[in-house]
């Protein structure tokens, strides 16, 4: 059930709404602050919400229908009829892209991945936002019952209405706002620091705070999405989700772009083929405890604590990649 915010002559505000917009404003002010600071046009951003949005809803929407086709009469009914049903978050991110993209083909900007840089941490800050939206509904429907009573209760576990009364489920969508709010403060710092720093063999400098990003932000999605029982599956597939397979993709996209950016810079062969083992023996495990969790109803625990720290050895193999492609900051010492 979703929880009413305030009731204003006769309409329902639900709480759930209230967050999903702070979640959208606060995106477009943080990434409208950090791009007019870097010499962006007012004019841009104002041409990329109105298609972020509507590219996002599109995209997103019709991703749910997809993947839940019993809610909905038709696709024309799931893309003009939003009372009902809901929103896959991969067709924001793709939505958001493609708005980008449009506004670099009109004109608008001629560095597409410096508007990338800017939208990341607005972004990371407005999923935290909408993930905390779930709290007010029924929606955050974890695989784990929590049972004990001194563990019902925020952090751990959130109530959630069912059949059969209420119960208390691990709370994902209350860690994903926690470690999405780090990750927007991360990416700030990042911003402010490491953007600009010098790259080998002129390598670009734009682009690198949204593909740390994503590069993140999958990380931590492989293993949030499996702890749900609701999440979005392709009809073709019922093994992993939606969300855990584009994420997957995109960590293999930024290790991909990191080591031809990595190989021009002059990096070792062996350095990136030992890289690239290790990548695929992570995903590896991260596929190999996603079955035994699915297998096996009672190793939640062992399962996803080693899925984080797979997923987690991921990202960081990923950051290493990266890293091989910046200069070596000069010492203090040879400044003075």
């Amino acid at each position: 059930m979703t929880q009413i915010a305030l009731t204003v002559g006769g309409v329902n505000i639900y709480w759930n709404a209230v967050l999903i917009c702070l979640g959208i404003a606060a995106c477009f002010c943080l990434t409208w602050a950090l791009f007019t600071a870097n010499g962006g046009q007012d004019n841009t951003l104002l041409l990329l919400l109105p298609l972020g949005m509507l590219f996002s809803v599109l995209i997103a929407r019709t991703l749910h229908w997809d993947c839940h086709i019993e809610q909905y009469p038709s696709l024309f009914a799931a893309l003009t009829d939003y009372s009902t049903g809901g929103f896959c978050m991969p067709g924001v991110l793709l939505g958001t892209s493609l708005a980008v993209l449009c506004v670099r083909a009109l004109g608008f900007t001629g560095n597409a991945g410096r508007l990338f840089d800017c939208l990341a941490p607005g972004a990371a800050l407005g999923i935290a936002l909408i993930r905390l939206s779930n709290l007010f509904t029924s929606a955050d429907r974890a695989k784990i019952v929590v049972t004990t009573p001194f563990l019902q209760h925020l952090p751990i576990a959130a109530p959630v209405t069912s059949g059969s009364g209420v119960e208390y489920r691990f709370a994902t969508f209350f860690w994903q706002f926690l470690l999405m709010l780090l990750m927007s403060a991360l990416l700030l710092r990042f911003f402010f620091k490491r953007r600009r720093a010098p790259m080998k063999a002129d390598q670009p400098r734009d682009g690198n705070v949204a593909l740390l990003f994503l590069n993140w932000y999958s990380a931590l999605e492989l293993v949030a999405d499996s702890t749900r029982y609701d999440g979005s599956f392709l009809r073709i597939n019922g093994f992993v989700s939606l969300g855990q397979i584009v994420a997957a993709f995109s960590l293999l996209g930024v290790l991909i772009v990191y080591t031809v950016r990595s190989r021009r810079a002059g990096s070792s062969r062996s350095f990136r083929i030992v890289h690239w083992v290790l990548f695929w023996l992570s995903i590896g495990v991260v596929g190999l405890f996603e079955y035994l969790v699915q297998r096996f109803g009672g190793m939640y625990l062992i399962c996803y604590a080693v899925m984080s720290l797979a997923c987690a050895a991921a990202a960081y193999i990923n950051l290493r990649m990266y890293r091989s492609v910046c200069k070596a900051p000069t010492p203090r010492r040879a400044r003075r």
